[in-house]
This record gives structure tokens, sequence and C-alpha cells, in this order.
């Protein structure tokens, strides 16, 4: 799972989870934007915070991102179980953090 940064329309950036299926990963990816202009689209979305080098991305937005089956619901608990035990996650498990990869 990572969430993309990429240019929009008129001059603006949009944010969007991609590849939810995929839970042993997590990264925000910006794609040819700016850190002011990826952090509008982020705050837009709903998706989260830059931080640094990392985004605060929200839990449940993220939770939207998946098929809904149980199989998705339990795989996803288990990377932000993992998430958890590295010091990655705030402490009501409603922001966990990922680093941020510049493309």
């Amino acid at each position: 799972m990572f969430v993309l940064v990429s240019p929009g329309a008129e001059s603006s950036a949009r944010a969007a989870v991609h590849d939810p299926q995929d839970l042993r990963q997590l990264r925000v990816e910006f794609r040819d934007v700016g850190d002011e202009a990826a952090a509008a689209a982020l705050a837009a979305a709903g998706l989260g915070t830059v931080d640094g080098d990392h985004v605060w991305l929200e839990v449940s937005a993220l939770r939207a991102s998946g098929d809904g089956s149980g199989d998705w619901d339990t795989r996803f608990g288990g990377m932000l179980g993992y998430a958890q035990s590295q010091g990655w996650t705030d402490e009501q498990l409603t922001r966990v953090r990922a680093h941020i990869v510049r493309t």
C-alpha cells in the first residue's frame, strides 16, 4: 500500500491510496510535486499531514481503501500491529507514520 501524491489540474496536486492489497509496505510517494503542494493535497484528501521526511497517515482513510473483506482487515491489523511495535503509530492508533519517497 502506498499513497501517491502527483500533479493535478490547475497547478494543484492530488493524493490517493494505491495498491491497497499490498500490506507488506507503507510509504508516501511525492511524484513531481513539492512539499507544500503535497502537504495541501494530503490534507485535502483527508489522508494525513507532512512531518519532515515522513507523513502521519490517517488510519481511517487507509482502512477505507481496503476491500472490506475479513482477510484484508486481518492483514491490515497485522500491518498496524507491526507499525505500533516499531513506534510508528500515535498512542490512539489513529495515525501511522510512513516515510516519503520523492521521485
